[in-house]
């Protein structure tokens, strides 16, 4: 196989993690801090020569280290977290994809996103699927998705939690990130959003999370809509599906072969991108990216299928072809 780019990583930075810890420290972030490894770049690399991983994309972790912060702290560390990202990736040149954040992705943030594009050399915007419980088809954020769309950004999207999850025995990331994923989806779906924008193209974490799964189920309830008159579907010029085809899943699976078959099946070799959500997951993230690494070997594809999913289809949505 050929040239291999993990595409969704995540990375805390030290000076980041330095400004963030003395401004906004939260439950969460003391959490993070104890895990030292998100921020040494020199393990990280030696894991990908290990693995032979030749690139890895750099989005900043965690998200929920944002919640409820004060919009002039918000304003102030936002370029400051994108900074940080683009001088670890700059410390191994090649290596690094790095991945520009915004926390609030509204109007006032458009000058952060064409800073991290144009003046940064980010490979896309990093996003959360909503915003202190606000969906993201909320109309503050349609200036956004106009120019993620007008400028064929990638947009990596993460789950975000809202309401009520349990943290007990991590439900709320085993199985609330997935939901909250989907029902970001559907949102920009059924909203509207992904028709009024052809050219959005947005990376989702855990290969579209319920979506290929339960995609005829998707389907019926929209095609019996009239069964539900407070549902407030909207109708879609075109099959919903096609939208929902649209995104582009990652293979953040952790192992799970038979998903990522069902995924394939969904959304096509030319709509999936090879991650490993390292330094996330067991053994300080080698498990998750072995687990990916095994999938991609594992699954029955023909080799140009493989190249498209290890590597050519992420470079092309950096290239925006």
């Amino acid at each position: 196989m050929g040239m291999i780019i993990d595409g969704f990583g995540h990375v805390m930075p030290n000076r980041f993690l330095d400004v963030l810890s003395k401004t906004y420290p939260t439950v969460e972030l003391k959490e993070l801090s104890a895990l030292t490894y998100f921020g040494d770049m020199k393990k990280r690399v030696k894991d990908l020569d290990e693995h032979k991983i030749d690139k890895q994309v750099l989005t900043l972790a965690r998200p929920s280290i944002w919640l409820n912060m004060p919009p002039a702290d918000l304003a102030r560390l936002t370029p400051i977290a994108n900074d940080t990202i683009a001088e670890v990736a700059a410390e191994y040149p090649g290596r690094f994809i790095p991945v520009g954040h915004i926390a609030v992705p509204t109007e006032e943030f458009l000058p952060e996103f064409d800073r991290c594009i144009n003046s940064l050399g980010m490979g896309g915007i990093h996003i959360v699927t909503n915003i202190d419980g606000k969906p993201l088809d909320a109309p503050e954020f349609r200036a956004f998705w106009a120019k993620a769309n007008e400028t064929k950004t990638a947009i990596w999207l993460h789950p975000q939690l809202q309401g009520g999850w349990s943290n007990e025995f991590v439900i709320d990331k085993t199985f609330g990130w997935l939901y909250e994923t989907s029902v970001a989806l559907s949102r920009l779906v059924f909203s509207g959003v992904m028709d009024a924008y052809p050219d959005l193209r947005i990376i989702t974490h855990h290969m579209g999370a319920m979506v290929p799964h339960f995609s005829e189920r998707i389907k019926g309830f929209y095609d019996a809509r009239s069964m539900f008159p407070r549902a407030n579907f909207n109708f879609t010029p075109k099959d919903p599906l096609v939208y929902f085809r649209r995104f582009y899943g990652d293979t953040v699976l952790n192992g799970a072969v038979h998903a990522f078959e069902c995924g394939y099946k969904f959304f096509g070799p030319e709509h999936i991108v090879f991650a490993t959500d390292y330094a996330f997951g067991p053994r300080q993230g080698v498990e998750w990216m072995e687990g990916a690494l095994r999938q991609l070997q594992e699954v029955d594809l023909p080799a140009a299928e493989k190249e498209l999913i290890a590597s050519g289809n992420l470079l092309r949505l950096i290239a925006r072809k």
